[in-house]
């Protein structure tokens, strides 16, 4: 392929944009929404990256033309342009695209509303309502190029595959998103490769009351009554993308308003997934010294009425959660299980003290997203401690 300025097969594929001419001095794009100002500014930065890159004038007016294309013509010109480059390698000015197509791909999830971006060696997939769907394929080589780009935003080694890295930033788009980032290496057709994924956080969102989140009328009011109590342990349990921490901040809020902002409210995440009003709420840091068992051994110098601890990871969580269950404490935590029986067995596996356990236990609460021809509904479960012998 010339030396020239080109999309790639994944991106214009998710954008609708294609190119239609690349010249030394002159490239015009077709795009089929043509009254995305978005797209079209971050097309022109990529363009105007690429001849800085060769040393070239670059003027909006005279060096870069969108025109509107037909959905038709489009996948015509993507089929007949990129047709080896989508099985051989997608693009030389790599550096510009991943950035592009990070930022879209963040855009993009905003919009569907996806709790995680899964970036993999052959393609990009969101979680949506705890469903993984497959959003744009990648070659291995735009993987890499993905990957280097997100480690660069987030402070990480770009030079290390080997070993898991964490790290951080943020996405300002339409609205602020907190990005938790996580690699791992893998191994694949391919030798040594790299699985990273995305945690979106938009920290603006505000919690929904429970009957928005689709507790039937039922579930509502018995929640109402597990709310009532002054010390004691409700679990939130469910599988990943299942809604636990929203819940969660749904029911502090709700809590808080129940007692007129007069209780002390303390919550340890990683991070935190709403901004609640009214409550402390502690990031727990591993990197920067803050461990999950420090914030869990410091909180209790803050005189907190309701602790909530974003998971039940390890024994040491397992018992201080227990312990402050005990000691006058109303505590809620979330428990990463598939149902109420296995959220007993993780407990067991944990070391809790069973006999403790059922003293303190006010209610564990099981959900999890189904599909339906709306979308998706919530399902859930809600046992108390009386109902525990009947499951």
């Amino acid at each position: 392929m010339s030396d020239k300025f080109d999309l790639s097969v994944s991106f214009s594929l998710f954008n609708d944009a294609v190119v239609l001419e690349s010249m030394e001095k002159f490239v015009k794009i077709g795009i089929r929404d043509f009254a995305n100002e978005e797209l079209k500014r971050k097309l022109s930065k990529s363009v105007q990256n690429y001849f800085e890159m060769k040393g070239k004038r670059f003027d909006v007016a005279s060096s870069c033309r969108f025109v509107p294309i037909d959905d038709e013509k489009l996948r015509h010109e993507i089929s007949l342009r990129y047709a080896e480059s989508c099985r051989v390698n997608e693009r030389k000015n790599d550096a510009s695209e991943a950035g592009m197509l990070l930022d879209t791909l963040l855009s993009e999830a905003g919009k569907k509303e996806a709790s995680d971006i899964h970036i993999e060696e052959k393609c990009v997939r969101f979680r949506v309502a705890g469903r993984l769907e497959e959003i744009c394929p990648l070659s291995p080589e735009k993987s890499r190029e993905l990957v280097r780009r997100i480690k660069i935003l987030s402070n990480l080694n770009v030079l290390e595959s080997r070993r898991a890295q964490d790290g951080q930033f943020i996405f300002r788009g339409k609205d602020e998103v907190f990005v938790r980032v996580s690699c791992v290496p893998s191994v694949s057709g391919n030798g040594a490769g790299e699985s990273v994924v995305l945690r979106l956080l938009n920290v603006s969102r505000v919690p929904l009351s429970l009957s928005e989140l689709g507790f039937s009328e039922s579930h509502c009011a018995l929640l109402e009554k597990v709310l009532e109590n002054e010390q004691g342990l409700v679990l939130i349990c469910g599988a990943t993308g299942s809604g636990k921490s929203t819940t969660a901040a749904s029911l502090l809020t709700r809590l808080n308003e129940l007692s007129c902002g007069k209780k002390k409210i303390i919550t340890i995440e990683d991070p935190p997934e709403y901004l609640l009003d009214g409550m402390t709420q502690i990031h727990v840091d591993e990197q920067n010294g803050m461990s999950f068992s420090d914030a869990l051994r410091f909180v209790f110098r803050q005189d907190p009425d309701v602790i909530f601890v974003g998971e039940i990871r390890d024994a040491l969580a397992a018992r201080t959660v227990l312990q402050a269950s005990l000691t006058g404490h109303l505590v809620f935590a979330t428990v990463h299980t598939g149902g109420i029986q296995e959220t007993e067995v993780r407990m067991k596996e944990l070391g809790v003290d069973f006999s403790e356990f059922s003293t303190v236990l006010k209610a564990m609460i099981f959900q999890r997203l189904m599909p339906d021809e709306n979308g998706v509904h919530l399902e859930a479960q809600i046992v108390l401690p009386e109902q525990r012998g009947n499951e």
